[in-house]
């Protein structure tokens, strides 16, 4: 019996090594292959991925590499232009709606700052202001040194589209434009000369 004992332990030996080897893994099995790294968005292409999820459109005419010109549709058929800057310079991401109209020959103009101020108060992000050519413009400045998620940019831009519909009327009002006058926005109009916005 000793003797099948010895003579079996070879055979034993050589199965249950036969079995660790099968059970071992060929290292190039088992390497998992990194995957490619997500190609980086262009500011471009994250601004026009967000309006796209949002519902508004993209004027490709008019923008540039920094520029978004975009139009978010009203219930009413109108339409609010808003248009986002990237501002590599500052750090910042703008949003920027014009057509408010000009006060350019407003005999009353310390009545429209007063109307402006006023509803800088009520608005929860951004504000109005007049430029240097007397045009009224409302913008939200938003650092751009961490990439602003779809969340947030919907929050911003949908909320620059309700206060400039809220407000326009008043404003066109104040300053004796017909509200249903729709002109070309400065922002657009600079645009298309290729100078950056002024903020």
């Amino acid at each position: 019996m000793s003797k099948t004992r010895i003579a079996a332990l070879p055979i034993v030996l050589g199965l249950i090594a036969g079995q660790i080897i099968a059970q071992q893994v060929d290292p190039a099995q088992t390497e998992t292959k990194a995957p490619k790294p997500a190609p980086k968005l262009t500011f471009v292409d994250r601004v026009k991925q967000y309006l796209q999820r949002s519902g508004s459109t993209v004027d490709d005419s008019k923008s540039t590499p920094d520029m978004v010109v975009s139009n978010y549709s009203e219930g009413r058929g109108g339409k609010v232009t808003i248009v986002v800057v990237n501002d590599r310079r500052r750090n910042l991401l703008g949003f920027y709606v014009y057509n408010f109209g000009s006060l350019k020959g407003a005999t009353n103009k310390e009545e429209v700052y007063k109307y402006l101020l006023s509803a800088n108060d009520a608005i929860t992000i951004g504000s109005f202001f007049v430029d240097g050519d007397d045009d009224i413009g409302y913008k939200y400045l938003a650092s751009s040194a961490q990439v602003m998620n779809q969340t947030a940019f919907e929050y911003a831009y949908l909320t620059m589209a309700a206060v400039a519909r809220e407000r326009k009327p008043e404003i066109k009002k104040l300053i004796g434009t017909p509200s249903d006058k729709d002109e070309k926005t400065p922002e657009v109009k600079k645009a298309a000369e290729d100078k950056p916005p002024q903020s």
